[in-house]
């Protein structure tokens, strides 16, 4: 049985449309760069700028009820050191207001507490799972880390929690020529271990730019490993659309407001080429409703170049963050009436 990762399950995206497909119940949060990691394929380090949420700001927007979820998967490790503390913070506001949160991280930083937020329901983790083997996980993600993360894949083991279809935990895996054979076992680990496995595609980014062309899989070879999932779970298997994109609030680690310029949509990672995003304000002197029309109002601007944007496209084996394009805009021109 595959369990769908619950934040971006399609129960979780049919339930926050059922709210009002011009509403944006979900803050995307984005914490910054301060991670130190510098894993071979992330942009995260040419944005090492510090964590300068105003977490006074984010508990009055929580404090509406009208959020869901937070989504804390751009820029920045949301648990590396400057983070975490604001991190926390975040998961107390939101636990007391039975808010949910999805969190993308490297497991570096797997404490005791974020254990017990896991186990209580309040977050929930997309994880980097790319290796077993210490060799590949070095060239990934440095050796001080390595051993970590090796030890926290068992650590999480112990709160992955299922219900009606859905998990708690999914797994991050990007497919390179280091790593192409393992990812069959890496594939049925998440299936023993009722994890959702996240195949997505290598981006020309970060350290990696340089052998781009030697980490790169060819699509047929990228087409087999679907077809192993499907054949292996009985399902057609793809990306799911994440909500956060359609119905998100993008936070950046300095307080602004953030949309892809092309979409007017929270999240411009969906894009396999470089996101080009533009502010639209500042969570420090604007309100909810005031944010939500600013961001409704540009989407509008841009909805017949969404549309014809995504007549253009093509659809790839597995796609960006936050699901394939294609896929992504064509579910929200579903449910836009613009």
């Amino acid at each position: 049985m595959m369990y769908e990762y619950a934040p971006w399950a399609k129960d979780t995206l049919h339930r926050i449309l059922a709210i009002s497909s011009k509403s944006l119940p979900i803050l995307d949060i984005q914490f910054g760069g301060a991670c130190n990691l510098n894993c071979i394929y992330c942009d995260t380090p040419k944005y090492d700028h510090p964590c300068l949420l105003d977490l006074n700001s984010i508990e009055k927007i929580i404090n509406t009820g009208t959020i869901q979820w937070i989504y804390a998967c751009g820029l920045g490790e949301p648990t590396a050191k400057g983070n975490v503390e604001a991190f926390k913070q975040i998961l107390a506001m939101c636990k007391r207001m039975s808010v949910k949160v999805s969190v993308f991280s490297n497991l570096v930083n797997l404490d005791d507490e974020l254990l017990d937020y896991i186990a209580n329901g309040t977050l929930h983790v997309l994880f980097k799972l790319d290796s077993f083997k210490p060799e590949v996980m070095q060239f990934l993600y440095g050796a001080d880390r390595s051993q970590i993360i090796l030890k926290n894949y068992q650590r999480l083991k112990e709160v992955v929690r299922t219900n009606n279809g859905t998990t708690n935990f999914g797994a991050s895996i990007v497919p390179t020529a280091r790593n192409y054979e393992e990812i069959y076992q890496i594939i049925d680990w998440c299936m023993e271990n009722r994890v959702f496995p996240l195949l997505g595609q290598l981006e020309n980014a970060g350290k990696c730019a340089h052998i781009f062309n030697e980490l790169e899989l060819k699509e047929d070879e990228l087409l087999t490993l679907r077809h192993y999932i499907e054949v292996k779970y009985g399902v057609h298997y793809e990306i799911p659309v994440c909500p956060a994109t359609i119905f998100g609030i993008h936070i950046t680690n300095t307080n602004r407001v953030i949309v892809d310029e092309r979409t007017g949509l929270s999240c411009g990672w969906f894009w396999l080429d470089e996101p080009r995003m533009i502010q639209i304000g500042n969570i420090t002197d604007m309100t909810l409703e005031e944010v939500t029309a600013k961001i409704i109002d540009y989407r509008k601007s841009k909805f017949s170049d969404v549309i014809e944007t995504e007549k253009s496209l093509e659809p790839y084996p597995f796609g960006g963050c936050g699901g394939d394009a294609k896929a992504l805009l064509s579910q929200y021109i579903s449910i836009s009436d613009y």
